[in-house]
């Protein structure tokens, strides 16, 4: 070892072999205290992180403790706003996810994460969704900077909060705007209109998934129970204006379309256009008006089976 130096909490070593090795973000090692007990759980406040599509795993926002033995009942780790609003969480008891990965995350194929198994699945790129551990020792979690719907957030102001048992700890963090993206001229505030887009989005992608289950839903009661023929001619047309035909070449349907737009903007940080501003007001209109055709036939859907607002 040649060399040996401290950079932004993290610790480089160059060895006589010409290499450099990295050991990222020792925050923790610098917040022990002759107070702190092997037998207490702490939350180490947690160093800045990047809104990055590049090693998010490395350089997303990390939040360590440290845990004396594993508890019998779940971790729980909620991310919070700077307001205190619950924006996600994450239970280390919860099942795993499917496999995942997707650009920027090392390979693999684009995660699909949906209800509805007929419909177009929703891409999602970018390293698994993170995973609280509760082993005895010291934890690592590295949050996706995403919130409960999947949509990556801005940069901004978070709170970290971590629950064992019946006991709470709280932390305050930041993550900050990678700079490889902000010397491409994106500043935080278009980011944070791209988020506002892909939130109005999302909601678009589920409207158009509510919409599809009910005519299907609605097609499927007609064929057992032999009704309405002029009914059931009205459904099929709107069922046509939804679902992409089941062809090669198939004109693509209304559901297929808010999916494509969905896909623009989700997996880049950038400036959002105003082609996709418009694109969405367009399919918005187009979605409003086949659901009150769709309302005029089969009625509207009760308040529990309407649409989720989304965070």
């Amino acid at each position: 070892m040649t060399d040996i130096k401290l950079h932004r909490n993290d610790l480089i070593v160059s060895t006589q072999g010409r290499a450099f090795w990295i050991l990222d973000n020792i925050s923790a090692l610098h917040q022990f205290t002759p107070q702190m007990t092997a037998s207490d759980v702490h939350l180490y406040k947690p160093r800045y992180g990047y809104r990055t599509r590049v090693s998010p795993g490395n350089l997303g926002p990390t939040i360590e403790y440290y845990l004396p033995t594993a508890p019998a009942g779940p971790v729980t780790i909620e991310i919070l706003d700077v307001r205190g609003t619950l924006i996600n969480s994450y239970n280390s008891d919860a099942p795993p996810a499917g496999s995942r990965g997707g650009r920027g995350a090392g390979g693999g194929a684009p995660e699909t994460q949906q209800e509805d198994p007929d419909a177009p699945p929703v891409r999602r790129f970018g390293a698994p969704p993170p995973r609280v551990t509760k082993a005895s020792g010291l934890n690592r979690f590295v949050w996706d900077v995403r919130n409960q719907s999947g949509v990556t957030l801005p940069p901004g102001q978070y709170q970290a909060r971590l629950k064992v048992s019946d006991k709470v700890w709280s932390e305050q963090f930041s993550v900050l705007i990678d700079p490889r993206v902000a010397e491409d001229g994106v500043t935080i505030a278009d980011l944070q209109e791209q988020f506002a887009h892909n939130m109005r989005v999302r909601q678009l992608v589920n409207d158009v998934n509510e919409i599809v289950a009910r005519v299907r839903e609605a097609q499927t009661k007609g064929r057992s129970s032999g009704g309405n023929p002029e009914r059931a001619v009205r459904l099929n047309a709107i069922a046509a204006k939804l679902v992409t035909e089941p062809v090669r070449y198939g004109k693509p349907g209304l559901q297929a379309q808010i999916t494509y737009l969905a896909g623009m903007t989700a997996s880049v940080d950038q400036k959002i256009g105003r082609d996709a501003i418009e694109r969405y007001e367009t399919l918005r209109k187009e979605l409003d008006a086949t659901r009150a055709e769709v309302d005029r036939i089969v009625g509207s859907p009760t308040p529990a089976s309407s649409g989720n607002v989304l965070r």
